[in-house]
Formats: C-alpha cells, sequence, structure tokens
C-alpha cells in the first residue's frame, strides 16, 4: 500500500492511543516475557518509538507542534519497519502504522532532515557500485562455483541478492546447487543484476530507488523471463509487494523455500541423508507478514464518534496471515530425524532479527541487541540450531548468537536442504560435530 496525502493525513488523525501496537494479540500471548512486538519500544520504553507514537508524532509535525531535527530523525529511523505494530493494530483498527512511518521517513528525506547519514553512505555505495556494500560491482558473481550449471536461455532467473553475493555467498551456492539437483534450467544475470533497491525505499529516499526499480525492470523484462527464485527475503518482499505500486510486470515471483517444497513435492528432489538434530525456525520480517500484497479497495470513511469511524464496505485487513510460513516448515518436517520446535512468537506475530529497516547500518547496537533477544527465545525451545530463510537475518542473528555466546549454530534452509540430500557432507559432519 502506498499511502497517498490525503489517506496519510486521515490515518494519522485516527489513531486511539491504545498501544496496541506494542504487543502481539493477546490471544497469541504465551508468556509474560514473550509477549511483545515492536523492538524499538523493548530496547528505549518510550512511547515515541512505538508504531503509535510515530503516528502522534507524524501528526504532531503536521499541525507545527514540533519541526524536523535530529532528536526527532532518530526516533523515527530507529524502527527496523517489521510490520509487528501494523499486524498488532488490526484487531482494534484499520491504521497502517509501518505505511504511515514510511511517509513520515519520506517527508523527513524530503525536509533535509532524512536519512541517516550512516544510511545514506549505503545509498550513495548503491548508486555508484550497485549494492550498499561498497564492493566492486565487476566481483558480484564472484560467488558463482564452476560445478554449477546454468542456462542463458532459460525462462527461470534466479536474482541472487546483494547480501547473498557478496556477504552470504554460501546461501547462493547452496540454493543454485538444488535447482541443478532438481534439473532446473535456470539463469542468472550477473553484471546485470542490481541491487533490488529495498534498503533505498526503508529510508524514505523514493527518487533514487525508482530509478533502481525501472533499471532492475527493463533488464529482467528484455529477457523475457517468466519466472524469479528469490533466495533473499528483502528482494522478495520488493518485487512482490512494493513494484507493482510504481510499475507492473508480467512475470511470477517466488521464494526459493516455496518453490524447494514443490520440487519436494513432485518427486525432484530426495532427501537421502538423516540430520538427528533439534532446530527452531525464525520467520523473517520480508517473509511473513511484510510480504502479503495490499487488497484493493474502494469505499468510504464514515465518523461514528470524534475517535471512532467506520470503512464501508469493510477493508480487507492485511493482517500477514498471507505471507510464506508453511513452505519453511513442511521442508523441515521432511527431512529424516529433524525435529522442528517452535518459538513463541511465531508466524505473523514472529519477532523481528533487528537489521531491516536501515537499522543495521544506522544503529548496529540495536541491531545486535534485538537480534540477542530473539537468540534467547530460540534458546528457550532447547533447540541447537537456529533455521531462517534471509540473508539478513542470517548476518544480524549469527551476530547475536556470537555476542550472546550462546550455544545455537545458524545455518539457512538451503544450507540444510542440501545437507540432507547428502550435495554438502563435509558441511552435514560439521553440523553433526557441533551439536553432538
Amino acid at each position: 500500500m502506498q499511502l497517498n496525502e490525503e489517506a496519510y493525513q486521515t490515518m494519522i488523525k485516527r489513531c486511539l492511543r491504545c498501544s496496541i501496537c506494542k504487543w502481539i494479540p493477546q490471544v497469541q500471548i504465551k508468556s509474560k516475557k514473550y509477549a511483545t512486538a515492536c523492538p524499538a519500544i523493548d530496547l528505549y520504553n518510550f512511547h515515541p518509538y512505538s508504531g503509535g507514537g510515530k503516528i502522534i508524532l507524524a501528526l504532531a509535525l503536521e499541525m507545527g507542534r514540533i519541526t524536523p531535527s535530529e532528536e526527532l530523525r532518530d526516533i523515527v529511523y530507529k524502527c527496523t519497519e517489521c510490520g509487528n505494530c501494523a499486524i498488532a493494530c488490526k484487531f482494534l483498527n484499520t491504521l497502517e502504522p509501518l505505511e504511515i512511518i514510511m511517509r513520515l521517513r519520506e517527508k523527513l528525506v524530503k525536509a533535509g532532515c532524512g536519512p541517516m547519514p550512516k544510511q545514506e553512505e549505503y545509498i550513495q555505495s548503491i548508486r555508484e557500485f550497485n549494492n550498499p556494500y561498497n564492493e566492486p560491482h565487476e566481483e558480484r558473481a564472484d560467488w558463482f562455483p564452476e560445478d554449477i550449471k546454468i542456462d542463458s536461455k532459460a525462462k527461470v532467473l534466479y536474482y541472487i541478492g546483494c547480501t547473498s553475493s557478496y556477504r552470504r555467498k554460501e546461501m547462493a551456492i547452496a540454493t543454485a546447487r538444488i535447482l541443478n539437483a532438481a534439473g532446473i534450467s535456470f539463469n542468472i544475470l550477473r553484471d546485470e543484476e542490481y541491487c533490488c533497491g529495498s534498503p533505498i525505499l526503508r529510508t524514505g529516499e523514493l527518487d533514487t530507488f525508482e530509478q533502481v526499480l525501472n533499471r532492475n525492470l527493463d533488464v529482467i523484462e528484455s529477457k523475457g523471463i517468466e519466472t524469479i527464485i528469490f533466495s533473499c527475503a528483502g528482494c522478495y518482499d520488493t518485487f512482490k509487494v512494493d513494484y507493482p505500486l510504481y510499475r507492473n510486470y508480467n512475470f511470477k515471483v517466488v521464494h526459493a523455500v516455496e518453490y524447494f517444497e514443490k520440487l519436494l513435492e513432485i518427486g525432484r528432489l530426495k532427501l537421502t541423508k538423516e540430520i538427528p538434530i533439534k532446530v527452531t525456525y525464525h520467520d523473517p520480517c520480508h517473509l511473513g507478514r511484510n510480504a502479503e500484497r495490499y487488497e484493493e479497495w474502494e469505499g468510504d470513511t464514515v465518523q461514528i464518534l470524534p475517535l471512532i469511524s467506520m470503512d464501508i464496505p469493510p477493508k480487507p485487513k492485511r493482517a500477514g496471515k498471507n505471507g510464506i510460513y508453511d513452505a519453511p516448515r513442511n521442508i523441515l518436517k521432511k527431512i529424516p530425524g529433524l525435529k522442528l520446535v517452535e518459538m513463541e512468537r511465531i508466524r505473523e506475530y514472529a519477532y523481528c532479527c533487528g537489521a531491516g529497516g536501515g537499522v543495521k547500518a544506522a544503529f548496529p547496537e540495536m541491531a545486535l541487541k534485538t537480534a540477542e533477544l530473539r537468540i534467547e527465545e530460540a534458546e528457550d525451545t532447547g533447540a541447537q540450531v537456529m533455521i531462517s530463510a534471509c540473508p539478513f537475518c542470517s548476518t544480524n542473528l549469527q551476530d547475536g548468537i556470537n555476542s550472546r555466546g550462546s550455544h545455537l549454530k545458524y545455518y539457512d534452509i538451503s544450507e540444510l536442504l542440501l545437507m540432507a540430500m547428502g550435495l554438502d557432507p563435509e558441511k552435514l559432519a560439521q553440523i553433526l560435530s557441533e551439536v553432538d
């Protein structure tokens, strides 16, 4: 959903200040320890840091009660944009706190008060090097091993993404080898692949984002691609949910876990190795609740009481239930010997890893502390290994494991699947020795 100015002005006046955005829905709470939803509130414990608090800041800014400042910028950008506040809000209202926060960031950028300096650095890197890591663009495909086969004429494209290309190469390699093992004819863009633009969009810098978006779609459409596979949850969410708000396309967008689940169902992948370990799965925000597209709605908002209004007909609620939750769990349950144990906050109520929304770059201490909170929740399950499906989550959660001195080990689901297929015996031996 892309809030226009009218919708934005209406929504920032409709917040009931109930603070429900700080908690997962009451019926989902399993313990006091893991009842909260918002990393910023957990760490800073001051109302303006919450989803509802930022709505009030937006209203105060529009009313002229506050002005753009470094203090305001600091609060607005200390948010991972995980979307948990938006899911919680749907149980009482139909506001879109996440979209309001994103538009508030856009307004700060236009006022010359955003983004954060470290975020501006990685945006400039994307402009110059097509990735946020200041890495040479010509080395983007250096992760590519000689044993992997690609087809330059294939209609299936594997879009690797910046983080898997430069930082989490093990994910790119595992995904490509699984596709090869299944006999899937696919291509990669090599030096024609650029940043998806997600790190730019989340900071509110729309002009650069639109340039990146159009360049990516021009390249992909010129090759007649019919299906794109992503192993990066951020890239997947940006293509699936955000790109269509600016420009339509005709190809199909799927995440690797969706694709792998279908390959297992039709027998294209065989799991031959037993992995007798206990794992817990972390739902990435961009693969779960944030990857649900908004439904179109045309109606009227009728004021019932000063702070109560009603949408007629009822507006479809983007409650996060249509994210990708079953596919990764179904894969894990098919691995011989493996036992899946769940954390308390899962699926659309999952707690953020702490890295999103530009926080990892601008506020690394916030990202790390949030990761440590999630690691503690994973430890409480009794799991030996933490699994997820996002390179950004991979980096931050592993940082949290190391910082906390946790016994947990971390692997991407593609790595684990490759082990279960008997295609990575060295890593399989390593994981079994680590949890022995």
